[in-house]
This record gives C-alpha cells, sequence and structure tokens, in this order.
C-alpha cells in the first residue's frame, strides 16, 4: 500500500514540477528500507510486490522491474552483511545506488531482448543518473515517513497482544 502511495506520489511530482525531463523512483526508497530493515523472505516477497508496483506505474514489461527489486533486495541485504548502514547519508546513498541499478538494469535487459530498431539508446544514462541522484536527495524524508509509520505498526501490535 505504501509503494503504491510513493507511486501515485511520484506521478504527481514529476506531472507538476518536471513533465518528462527526469524521473525519480521514490517506491525504491521502500525497497532499500525492507532490505534494512524486514526479514528475508517477508522482504523478498514485499520487495516483489514493490517491484510490480514499479512495473504497473511504469508501463513496461510486466516482470521486468518486479524481478530487478527482488534482485537488489537481495543485493542490499548482502552489501548489508559487509558494510553498516546507519544514518541518512548510508541510506541516501544505497536509494540512489539501488534507482540507478533498477534503471540501468531495465535499459540494459531491454536493448538485450528488443528488436535492433526499438532498442533504447546508451545515450538515456545521463538521463538514469540524473534520476538515482534526484531519488537519493528525497530519500531522507522518505526514510523518515517509513520509520514513523513502522513505529506507528509496532506501537499497534503492542497494543493488540495480550
Amino acid at each position: 500500500m505504501v509503494a503504491l502511495v510513493l507511486a501515485g506520489l511520484q506521478a504527481a511530482l514529476l506531472r507538476q514540477v518536471g513533465g518528462g525531463a527526469f524521473t525519480l523512483f521514490l517506491p525504491v526508497a521502500m525497497l532499500v528500507h525492507l532490505a534494512l530493515t524486514a526479514e528475508l523472505g517477508e522482504g523478498a516477497v514485499a520487495a516483489a510486490a514493490v517491484g510490480y508496483v514499479l512495473d504497473v506505474s511504469s508501463g513496461g514489461t510486466k516482470g521486468l522491474l518486479t524481478s530487478l527489486a527482488v534482485g537488489t533486495f537481495l543485493a542490499i541485504r548482502f552489501l548489508q552483511v559487509a558494510v553498516e548502514v546507519r544514518g541518512w547519508a548510508g541510506f541516501a546513498a544505497l536509494c540512489g545506488l539501488a534507482a540507478f541499478g533498477i534503471s540501468a538494469g531495465a535499459l540494459a535487459l531491454t536493448r538485450a531482448v528488443a528488436p535492433t530498431e526499438l532498442r533504447p539508446s546508451w545515450e538515456l544514462l545521463p538521463r538514469v543518473a540524473l534520476g538515482a541522484m534526484l531519488t537519493a536527495l528525497a530519500s531522507p524524508l522518505l526514510r523518515w515517513g517509513l520509520l514513523r509509520l513502522d513505529g506507528l505498526f509496532r506501537e499497534r501490535i503492542a497494543e493488540l497482544r495480550p
């Protein structure tokens, strides 16, 4: 549900501010948050749900962003073992890296399977990098909201326990 809200917010922001000049990947912040806080099983399922929301909101090939989102979730989980991610800067860096990885991965996979005349150009990489940077800049605010939402759910669960 949160991924849908973030995708809607992303669409509204891009329509009002960008007009198609740049992209944002706000649901990627939730994907990174899940990789850092959720258990492996439930996190992977939630990452697939976030990827599905990305698939539906982008209008592209179904399943492409879902598989990239799950792969990104697993990559961040693996990276978390080696590097301690704390604070806003680390979260923003991971969000930017994840947004770039998902976008560049989708570009590369689309180029690999599309007919020659329909292949997207590598000249889109600067736009991908700009979208990743803007996502990283917006991610600290999103992290704050996601942490608050986690706190509300923890309080609700504690109230329901006998």
